[in-house]
Formats: structure tokens, C-alpha cells, sequence
């Protein structure tokens, strides 16, 4: 080994060459990583694009986020005339704006949608909740009914039971056949004579 002139030792030992050690690989490693994920997002533009197109399908979300519609086709229009003055920094700095209200335009019509849904739902619980009203009624209704045919029951079953039972009585006689017969002919002779 060399002798060296200095208070580390040579480059092989010593604490200074130990914590060194990783950082050219991991500055490696770091570097070459973010080229790869600046390169993997799209553009502010194109995605702004997307959003907006996305957006203007929807009929009723039209209504609910045109001002923010309006807004981002203002930015992109403002990049592209910053762009074609040579002026990069703000036409990059316009079209993340324009992805701003892209992206507040596409809240608003999903706001906008669960409104609807919601009110949808609210609407459809109020009539379920109507519906369950009538069916509570009906079923008092029909328990009502039940309990006084129950009571009018028993209070048949009761006057049976107090009642005392029928005395056999004899049939009335009844007139012989001959003296219906006489009876209707008198009748008739008399009615006929006066």
C-alpha cells in the first residue's frame, strides 16, 4: 500500500469513500428515470382535447359546465396564438390552463349527472314512500275489519251459547187436502153469488 499524505486513506478504505460509494448509482438510476416519466404523461394539450371532447357529448352536460367549456377553448385558442408568436413558455403555461378548465368543466357535468340521479332517486323514494303510507293504511283498514267480524263472532258464539235451545214445538196441523179444496170452492161460490 502507498502511503498518502492526507487524513483519509486511499480510496479502497475510509468513511469518505464508503458514503460516496452508492450515489454515482443512484444518481444514475434517478436521472435516468425522469426523462421516462416526463415522456409517459400526455400532453397538457391533447389531454384537454380529450377532456373537452368527452365532455360535449353529453347533452345536459353542456348546460351545466359551458362556461367552463368556454373557458378552456379560450386557453387552447390563447396557446396556439402564443405558440405562433414564438412564445413556448406561455403557450405550455396556457394549455395547462385550458387542461384546468377541461378538467373543472368534466367535474361539473359529473356534478350535474349525480345531480339528476339523485333527484331521479329522491323522486322514486317519495313515491315508494307513498306507496308504503297506502299499504299501512290498507293493512289498519283490513285489521280493523278482521277484529270487529272477530268480536260480532263472538258475540254470536256467546247469545248461542246463552241462549236456551228451542223447545220442540208440533207443527201447526195442517188443513186436509179436501178442506182447502172445499174452502177455496166455497170461497168462490160465495164470491159468485154476491
Amino acid at each position: 500500500m502507498a502511503p498518502t499524505l492526507g487524513l483519509t486513506a486511499p480510496s479502497e478504505s475510509g468513511l469518505v469513500s464508503r458514503m460516496f460509494r452508492p450515489w454515482p448509482r443512484l444518481s444514475a438510476l434517478i436521472l435516468g428515470a425522469a426523462p421516462a416519466t416526463a415522456f409517459a404523461a400526455p400532453p397538457a394539450r391533447e389531454t384537454a382535447q380529450a377532456l373537452l371532447a368527452e365532455v360535449e357529448k353529453g347533452p345536459a352536460a353542456k348546460d351545466a359546465a359551458k362556461d367552463a367549456l368556454s373557458e378552456a377553448h379560450r386557453a387552447l385558442t390563447r396557446a396556439d396564438r402564443a405558440r405562433l408568436a414564438g412564445d413556448q413558455r406561455h403557450g405550455a403555461a396556457l394549455e395547462a390552463l385550458a387542461l384546468e378548465w377541461a378538467e373543472a368543466a368534466r367535474d361539473l357535468a359529473r356534478r350535474a349527472a349525480a345531480e339528476a340521479r339523485a333527484f331521479a332517486l329522491e323522486k322514486d323514494a317519495g313515491d315508494a314512500s307513498a306507496s308504503l303510507e297506502k299499504a299501512r293504511t290498507l293493512i289498519e283498514q283490513t285489521n280493523a275489519r278482521r277484529n270487529r267480524a272477530e268480536l260480532q263472532l263472538r258475540e254470536l258464539d256467546a247469545a248461542r251459547s246463552a241462549a236456551p235451545p228451542p223447545a220442540a214445538e208440533s207443527p201447526a196441523p195442517k188443513p186436509a187436502k179436501n178442506e182447502k179444496k172445499g174452502g177455496a170452492k166455497a170461497a168462490t161460490e160465495k164470491g159468485a153469488s154476491e
